[in-house]
C-alpha cells in the first residue's frame, strides 16, 4: 500500500516508523470497499440481500449501479462481483487519476476538490440514468468523499465556475465541512437527497462511507436537515457573504423566501435502504486492535477531531510529552489513534499542502528531541489537500534532520508550504488511491 515504504523507514527513529506503517495499512484494509460491500451486500439464488433485507431478483427489472466520489470505482467494482449477470449497466464518478475499469460499468473521471465542467457532464449522466430507472427497478447508490465536488449540478442562473469560485473560498477560509455542505447543498439541483427523487419510484439503495465528523449517512440520495437560511449564515458567519458570486446570492436568498424548494428533509425509508460501509469510528477501532496485537498499549482518542491543522498538532504533540515524561494518561510503549478532519485556512499566497502533511510538520517541531515519539497522519483516500501525498511521517529525529539539511519546518508552516519540506526529508507518505475515504488516521507513538 505504501509506495515509498523502504524509503520512509530507511531514516530517523526507524524502530517507531514501521509499526506505524504496519497498524495503518492494516486499518485501511479494513474499511476497503472490497470488504466492507461484501459484508453488507450478497447475492444467492435470486435473492438479493443488504445488511439483512431481502429483495427477489426475479421480480426486478434492471438493476443499476450508481458510484461517485473517491475509491468509489472500488465500491462498484465489488458490487458487479456480487452481482454478475444482473448488473444491468452503472456509471462511476472518479477523482482524475483515480480511474479504473469496472466490467459493464461506464466509468469517468471529474475534478476535485474544486468541480469543473467534467464534474457537470458526470452529474448529466448520473442523473439521466437515474431518471431511466423505472419502479421495478433497484439502483445501487455508492457514495464516497469526494462526490460533492465531482457531481456538479448548478441551478438556474449559476455557472460551473461561480460554484468553483465559491468552494475556493470555503475551503480557503478553512470552513468546517459540515458548514461547507451546508452551503454546497443548496446551490445544487442533485445534492441533499435531490438524486433520491430522480431514482424514485426505483428502489434506491445507498452505501455510504462516511467522510464527515456528525458521522451520519450523508450524499445526494440523504436527507438534508439544513436550510437555505443555514448557508447564509454560514457564509455570513465566515464574512464571505460579499465575496461570493452574485448570482449565488440571489439564488440562496430566493431560497430563504421560499421560492424555491427547500432540499428534501424527510425520506421513505420504506422504498430503500441506506446502509453505512464503514467510518472514522471503524478505522480507528481497526488501528487500535492491531497496535494491541503488535504489544502497544492503545486507546482512541477520539474519532471526531476538528479543527486547525497546527493546533491540532501541537495537541498531540504535548499529550506526546506527557506520555514520555510521566506514563500518563497511558503507559509506554503506547500508540494513540485519533480521527476526524482538520483544516488549514489559507491565505491568497498559500503553497503546497494539505492539512495532514501541516499538522504532521508542526508536531514534528514540538517533539524535537523528545525520545522515541513519532506520528503519522494520512488522508484515508490517499491524498491530502490539492496533493497526491496521503500525508506524512515525522518522529523526534525529524526537526534536527532538517536543521542539517537547512529545511526550515517553521518557515514552511508559516507559508503553509509543507510539502516541499516532508519531501526533501523523505517524509511525505505516498499510497496512491486507496479506494477507501473515511477522513482522516492519525498515530501517535511512544516508545
Amino acid at each position: 500500500m505504501f509506495e515509498n515504504e523502504t524509503r520512509l523507514t530507511d531514516h530517523g527513529n526507524e524502530s517507531i516508523r514501521e509499526p506505524l506503517l504496519t497498524v495503518c495499512e492494516y486499518a485501511l484494509r479494513r474499511v476497503h470497499p472490497s470488504v466492507s460491500v461484501e459484508n453488507a451486500v450478497s447475492s444467492v439464488d435470486g435473492t438479493l440481500s443488504v445488511d439483512g433485507v431481502e429483495y427477489d431478483l426475479d421480480a426486478v427489472d434492471d438493476v443499476y449501479v450508481i458510484a461517485a466520489g473517491k475509491g468509489s470505482s472500488a465500491a462498484a467494482e465489488t458490487l458487479q462481483r456480487i452481482l454478475g449477470d444482473d448488473l444491468t449497466a452503472g456509471i462511476v464518478v472518479e477523482k482524475h487519476g483515480q480511474k479504473r475499469d469496472v466490467s459493464g460499468v461506464e466509468v469517468l473521471e471529474a475534478s476535485h476538490p474544486i468541480p469543473d465542467e467534467t464534474g457537470s457532464d458526470a452529474a448529466r449522466k448520473v442523473t439521466a440514468l437515474a431518471d431511466e430507472a423505472g419502479e421495478n427497478d433497484v439502483v445501487f447508490a455508492c457514495i464516497t468523499g469526494g462526490a460533492s465536488a465531482q457531481l456538479v449540478s448548478p441551478p438556474e442562473g449559476v455557472t460551473v465556475d461561480e460554484l468553483a469560485t465559491l468552494t475556493r473560498l470555503l475551503l480557503n477560509a478553512g470552513v468546517r465541512i459540515d458548514e461547507v455542505n451546508a452551503v454546497r447543498k443548496h446551490v445544487s439541483d442533485i445534492k441533499g437527497g435531490q438524486l433520491r427523487e430522480s431514482i424514485e419510484p426505483a428502489t434506491p439503495i445507498t452505501l455510504v462511507l462516511v467522510d464527515e465528523v456528525a458521522g451520519e449517512p450523508w450524499g445526494p440520495t440523504a436527507p438534508d436537515e439544513t436550510t437555505y437560511h443555514d448557508a447564509i449564515r454560514v457564509l455570513r458567519r465566515h464574512d464571505l457573504w460579499e465575496e461570493t458570486p452574485r448570482s449565488i446570492r440571489t439564488h440562496l436568498r430566493r431560497g430563504a423566501n421560499g421560492e424555491i424548494p427547500e432540499t428534501p428533509s424527510e425520506i421513505r425509508q420504506e422504498t430503500g435502504r441506506t446502509v453505512v460501509l464503514a467510518d472514522a469510528t471503524d478505522v480507528c477501532e481497526a488501528a487500535c486492535g492491531k497496535a494491541r496485537e503488535l504489544g502497544y498499549n492503545s486507546t482512541i482518542l477520539s474519532s471526531v477531531i476538528e479543527g486547525e491543522s497546527q493546533d491540532v498538532g501541537i495537541v498531540l504533540a504535548s499529550i506526546g510529552k506527557e506520555i514520555s515524561r510521566s506514563d500518563r494518561p497511558i503507559e509506554t510503549p503506547c500508540i494513540l489513534v485519533s480521527g476526524g478532519e482538520t483544516t488549514v485556512s489559507l491565505d491568497d499566497d498559500g503553497g503546497r499542502g494539505g492539512p495532514n502533511q501541516e499538522l504532521a510538520v508542526r508536531v514534528a517541531t514540538e517533539i524535537d528531541r523528545i525520545t522515541d515519539v513519532g506520528l503519522l497522519a494520512i488522508g484515508t483516500d490517499g491524498t491530502d489537500g490539492p496533493t497526491d501525498i496521503a500525508g506524512g511521517l515525522v518522529d523526534d529525529r525529524t526537526a534536527g534532520r532538517a536543521r542539517e539539511q537547512n529545511v526550515d519546518l517553521f518557515d514552511h508552516l508559516a507559508r503553509h508550504d509543507t510539502s516541499p519540506a516532508l519531501e526533501s526529508l523523505s517524509d511525505a507518505v505516498y499510497t496512491g488511491a486507496t479506494g477507501t475515504n473515511v477522513m482522516d488516521l492519525r498515530l501517535l507513538i511512544v516508545e
